[in-house]
């Protein structure tokens, strides 16, 4: 995939009480929530990891196909694009 990613500047995260994550972009005031899943990709991308690295944590706890780790992953992080949760960095 891609460029690396960062974070938006105005978007902060708090741990649910289910495993997952509440995200909140503070500039648009809009409010979202990850499953376990969701918030595990999102504490790599807070910690700079490469897509590559990514694929390759997720591949050794799911047992799913790469391709299809993949995919999904590549959709997930359109969506989070696409919500201005997550910017391509310079």
């Amino acid at each position: 995939m891609m460029t690396q990613l960062k974070i938006h500047p105005e978007v902060r995260t708090t741990p649910s009480d289910e495993d997952g994550s509440v995200l909140i972009n503070l500039e648009s005031g809009k409010v979202f929530s990850l499953n376990g899943a969701g918030a595990k990709v999102w504490i790599m991308l807070e910690q700079g990891i490469t897509f590559e690295g990514l694929l390759d944590s997720l591949a050794r706890e799911y047992d799913v196909p790469r391709q299809q780790l993949q995919d999904d992953t590549e959709t997930f992080i359109h969506e989070l694009k696409c919500k201005g949760l997550v910017q391509a960095s310079a």
